[in-house]
């Protein structure tokens, strides 16, 4: 360069087409990969919250309650020690003879000898043998007592159903229906309740799909916490879902719309009961609902029940892959 010239910019170089090639396309080249990116990210958050959204379905109800009875202590007076609700008292008194009395009834020989055959022993066998009765019995009241605090069985049955329409005949219809009129505030209203569910779901088998059972049993002696894992199964049920409705008319039902899977669950916590069949076919499921509402039935038996079913919304419909993809537990029939 010649001192004291003045700079001029570099010549534009020439493609291989006679094109200029400048620093603007270059940094319009970076813009357009800038924008490619978000838009990138932008569709991966979709997807994201889209998977999101499918671990759960969108609306769901329940409606059940518990039934409030006051403990069945045995109450004790005062004195004696003895019950207060009454009980037999055992007398011990010495047979009779005419050579003389015998705690062993009649007797040849008088009063006879030793501790055995003396008028003493009378007193001493009539103490011990109703020492021995009462410790007996109050053991016995013990392990009732103790097997009442902890109900004998908490019960699960979980049914997938495949409704082709939403009318009052199809099973959305009937759980409205059973929303609607339950008396959730009686021992009776939940059995009917209970009973009146298993009875729909048995009159709708053809739309029967999948279904499942689970049970936990106080086991011998009532060690097993069955009121818990009733809590447990119950919170892990509805949070299957994103909202939930207490009532069915509340948000105006399951009724109308077009056809969609469904799933219902009936719960119960017994006082007395036993394990469900594991269900396989339709004739295991026949039987454990048939079972179910035959224990519930049982006079004062039934300690809490709920059912629950998916979806409760008119607007709201499952699919195939969404029933087995929210219920993976289900065994399909």
């Amino acid at each position: 360069r010649v001192p004291g010239a003045a700079r001029t910019a570099p010549p534009p170089v020439r493609g291989s087409r006679g094109l200029a090639l400048t620093a603007a396309p270059l940094t319009m080249s970076l813009n357009d990969e800038t924008r490619a990116a978000a838009l990138a990210l932008g569709a991966a958050a979709v997807l994201a919250s889209g998977a999101g959204e499918a671990s759960a379905a969108r609306s769901g109800g329940r409606v059940g309650g518990s039934v409030s009875r006051t403990p069945r202590a045995p109450a004790r007076s005062g004195g004696g020690g003895g019950y207060a609700r009454g009980g037999t008292n055992i007398i011990v008194s010495p047979g009779y003879s005419p050579f003389g009395f015998s705690p062993f009834g009649f007797s040849p020989f008088g009063f006879g000898g030793g501790l055995f055959f003396s008028p003493p022993s009378w007193l001493v066998l009539g103490g011990l043998a109703l020492i021995l009765f009462r410790t007996g019995r109050e053991t016995l009241e013990d392990v009732r007592g103790g097997m009442a605090a902890n109900p004998g069985a908490a019960l699960l049955l979980q049914v997938g159903l495949n409704c082709k329409s939403r009318g009052r005949g199809s099973m959305t219809g009937k759980m409205d229906q059973l929303a609607d009129t339950a008396d959730t505030s009686t021992d009776r209203g939940l059995q009917l309740l209970v009973s009146d569910t298993c009875l729909a779901l048995l009159r709708s088998t053809d739309e029967w799909v999948s279904a499942r059972t689970e049970s936990q049993t106080s086991g011998f002696g009532g060690q097993q916490d069955t009121e818990g894992a009733y809590r447990q199964l119950l919170m892990s049920e509805r949070s299957k879902w994103e909202r939930e409705q207490r009532r069915a008319s509340s948000a105006g039902g399951a009724s109308g719309g077009g056809s969609t899977y469904m799933v219902v669950t009936v719960m119960a916590l017994l006082e007395q009961g036993s394990a469900l069949p594991e269900v396989t076919s339709p004739a295991d499921l026949r039987r454990a609902l048939s079972q179910l509402a035959a224990e519930v039935g049982k006079e004062d038996n039934l300690i809490a029940a709920d059912v629950l079913w998916t979806p409760q919304e008119s607007t709201d419909t499952i699919g195939r892959e969404e029933l087995f993809l929210y219920f993976p537990e289900l065994i399909e029939l």
